[in-house]
């Protein structure tokens, strides 16, 4: 099964995701940006300021609850996706393995995304389907030898510039034919891009025991009809992209993978989200 999606964002931004050739730096985070990572996938992003700077997120890791505790699930959010934050405001409730407790902000800020979607972070491993703790991104490099696909590890904990770095290495690397074997095998989800070469779109084969590939087309220039700012009509120049995710139904079906791909959309339209 396939579906795709158009959408409009910078094409700097995405450069950085997909591993497009094109400049190194792109101005888009914000200042004093924080990332909270918790476990099955789950992980909220909010800010300090709305002063765009170059930088990555500092990356904290949810808080033990209990002496015991090694992994929590939320049970439920107490705050909304653009809602101010106060330090003490209760955040979310998590259930630990002796109780269910309320997490606090240490500081203020806004709730800018909630990101929570592990269910397309799986493979199938000939008798069902596997939830896979970490989401290792295999990206697709063309070689001499033929194609290969180096693995970006762990990518949720990664800042932009952080997996633009990792992508341009260890697509060099890949060229070079020198990349060690723990560099290339495994990842959980893949991604192909052939814009380089003037593919508007395309659909690519997914890489087993994975569950999904996403293929990524060239960025094009479109018009579209907008408003000014006192409401009269107006043609603007847009960049649009086409992508397209090819995914194993018995793991990822039509509906998961459209609300993946409306998620994906939004984030790269809005690129706040991702900072």
């Amino acid at each position: 099964m396939a579906a795709s999606w158009k959408l409009g964002c910078d094409p700097r931004l995405l450069r950085y995701l997909v591993g497009f050739p094109g400049r190194r730096s792109v101005p888009g985070l914000v200042k004093g940006a924080v990332g909270w990572s918790v476990s099955h996938g789950s992980s909220w992003r909010w800010f300090h300021s709305t002063q765009w700077l170059r930088g990555d997120p500092v990356k904290i890791l949810m808080p033990s609850l209990s002496p015991t505790m090694e992994e929590g699930n939320i049970v439920k959010w107490l705050k909304k996706e653009g809602e101010a934050v106060n330090a003490g405001d209760a955040l979310c409730e998590i259930e630990t393995d002796k109780a269910v407790v309320t997490l606090d902000a240490s500081d203020d800020g806004i709730l800018a995304k909630i990101v929570q979607m592990p269910d397309v972070n799986v493979s199938w491993d000939g008798e069902g389907p596997k939830q896979l703790p970490c989401i290792d991104i295999s990206v697709a490099v063309a070689t001499d030898k033929g194609l290969i696909t180096p693995v970006i590890k762990d990518a949720a904990a990664k800042g932009i510039q952080e997996i633009a770095d990792s992508v341009k290495a260890l697509s060099k690397k890949a060229r070079d034919g020198k990349l060690l074997p723990e560099e290339y095998q495994g990842g959980s989800f893949s991604i192909s891009n052939l814009g380089m070469f003037g593919i508007d779109e395309f659909t690519a084969v997914i890489n087993p025991p994975q569950a999904c590939i996403l293929a990524v087309g060239r960025f094009r220039p479109v018009l579209k009809l907008t408003e000014d700012e006192e409401g009269n009509a107006k043609l603007q120049q847009r960049q649009l992209i086409t992508v397209t995710m090819s995914s194993d139904s018995r793991v990822v079906d039509d509906e998961l993978a459209t609300r993946f791909l409306k998620s994906f959309k939004a984030n790269l339209e809005n690129p706040i989200r991702l900072a």
